[in-house]
């Protein structure tokens, strides 16, 4: 299974820098001398991105409804139908498959109606509003 990139950068005077202080977070929490391997990402926003998976994060932590956000976000795709079927040699569905959200599969106008349809899932599901997580603050 694919893992979510660790943290955003950008790259600019000179260096890569985190995007959002949750990405700070996130690398200072990496053992000093790992190694990355960078792809650049399309024009997608990154700051939505990283405030989607904050926001998850805290909702996590406050809750301990899921054991990571990683989970979580599989229960947002899963349950607002994000899923693809397996088939096996004969047609036959076998499985289901959750979709990707990664850069590459998903374009900001399609992030936004994912974002919006899970804000709204975990409104009626956990009775928690994305609109008051925001890093930095208890929920």
């Amino acid at each position: 299974m694919a893992k979510r990139p660790i943290a955003s950068v950008i790259w600019k005077g000179g260096r890569l820098s985190p995007l959002t202080h949750w990405d700070a977070e996130l690398l200072n929490e990496e053992a000093a001398g790992t190694e990355y391997r960078l792809t650049r990402v399309s024009p997608r926003s990154t700051p939505h991105n990283g405030m989607y998976w904050a926001q998850l994060g805290l909702i996590v932590k406050a809750t301990e409804a899921f054991p990571t956000a990683d989970n979580m976000h599989d229960w947002v795709k899963a349950k607002l139908g994000y899923v693809e079927p397996v088939m096996d040699h004969a047609g036959k569905v076998i499985a289901m498959k959750l979709e990707s959200t990664a850069f590459d599969k998903m374009d900001q106008k399609d992030f936004n109606v994912f974002y919006e349809k899970a804000a709204r899932l975990i409104l009626e599901e956990m009775g928690i509003d994305l609109a008051d997580v925001v890093p930095g603050f208890a929920i």
